[in-house]
This record gives structure tokens, C-alpha cells and sequence, in this order.
């Protein structure tokens, strides 16, 4: 009988793994191409990262709504949740295209101002008793931090998206990785 379950449970992973290979290779690929661009032209590539970044959200967002149509393994709630993230995604894919210049000027100033908050928070967390010195020298930091970059966000943008490249990549590797670990686990597992 476990042997049943077992026998059961790996035809429906490699189902699974079948139905979601195209997007997860595509998801990999994507995620090094835009990464290396972001990283041999991080200059000029700051007003377009927010291009590449929506480009990236569109075709997440399709490969989402694609997953919760056509995946025979996701239950009627798997299904709703796919759908709706992938609209999300799709839709955030679209205002970040049609307004890239204003989507990173204004994700670096959020960004500012949030550690402006967040230090300023964290000073009076530790004036009430609820910190010590180092609490002191972190909100400090924190609140320096933010100014810094709602001061100079183009600077701040250049290595957000040096950042960001090194994270797609890194991101995109692992994914590759795992995506041949699971095919390779799945082909030598029992049918």
C-alpha cells in the first residue's frame, strides 16, 4: 500500500514537473539575460531597468494566469490563487512600463524615506526604554541611510541596480539548478 501512495505521489510530481518546465526555464533565462544587462550598463540601464523589471512582471504574470488554466494538478483554490497573482504580476508589469522613469525615481524614494521612518522609530523604540547603545548607533544609521539616498537616488538607483542585476542572476542559477535537480531526481525515481 505505501508502495501505492509512493508510486502515485511521483507520477504526480513529474506531471507537475512537465506542466511547469516551459515557464521555469523561461522564468531562469530570462532572469540571467536581464541580470547581465543590468550589470554591463548599470548607468544607463537604470531608467531601463524599470522596463526590464515590468517586462519581467508581464511575462510572470502570463506565465501565472497560463499555470492556473491549463495545470490539471492545482485544486479549484490553486487555481484562483495562480490566477490572481498573475494578474497582480501582469498588472504591476503594466504600470511599471508605462511610467518607468517615475516607478525608480519613486521606488528610491520610498525606499528613503521608509529607513528614515524606520531609524527615527527605532530612536524613539530605544529612548522608551526598549534598546541600548546599539540601538542607538543602528537608528542612527538607519536614519542616515535614508537621507542618503532620498539625497542622492541617482546614485542610490546605479547600485540598486547592480544589486538587483547580481540578485536576478544569482536567482535565475539557482532556479536552473534546482530545475535539473528535480528532472534528475524525477527520472531516476520509481514509476
Amino acid at each position: 500500500m505505501a508502495e501505492m501512495v509512493e508510486t502515485d505521489s511521483i507520477d504526480e510530481m513529474k506531471s507537475e514537473y512537465r506542466s511547469a518546465r516551459t515557464g521555469w526555464i523561461i522564468r531562469a533565462i530570462l532572469g540571467i539575460v536581464i541580470g547581465v544587462a543590468v550589470l554591463v550598463w548599470p548607468k544607463s540601464t537604470v531608467s531601463i531597468l524599470a522596463v526590464l523589471l515590468g517586462i519581467y512582471f508581464l511575462v510572470l504574470g502570463v506565465i501565472r494566469i497560463v499555470q492556473a488554466i491549463t495545470n490539471k494538478n492545482l485544486n479549484g483554490g490553486g487555481r484562483v490563487a495562480n490566477f490572481i497573482i498573475g494578474g497582480l504580476i501582469l498588472a504591476a508589469g503594466v504600470v511599471v512600463i508605462r511610467n518607468p522613469f517615475a516607478t525608480a525615481a519613486f521606488v528610491v524614494l520610498i525606499i528613503g524615506v521608509t529607513w528614515i521612518f524606520e531609524g527615527i522609530a527605532t530612536l524613539v523604540d530605544t529612548a522608551r526604554g526598549n534598546g541600548d547603545a546599539v540601538s542607538i548607533v543602528v537608528g542612527l544609521l538607519i536614519t542616515a541611510a535614508g537621507i542618503l539616498v532620498v539625497l542622492f537616488n541617482d546614485g542610490v538607483a546605479v547600485a540598486y541596480a547592480v544589486f538587483f542585476g547580481i540578485t536576478l542572476i544569482a536567482v535565475a542559477i539557482f532556479d536552473l539548478v534546482l530545475y535539473f535537480r528535480v528532472g534528475s531526481y524525477l527520472k531516476n525515481a520509481k514509476d
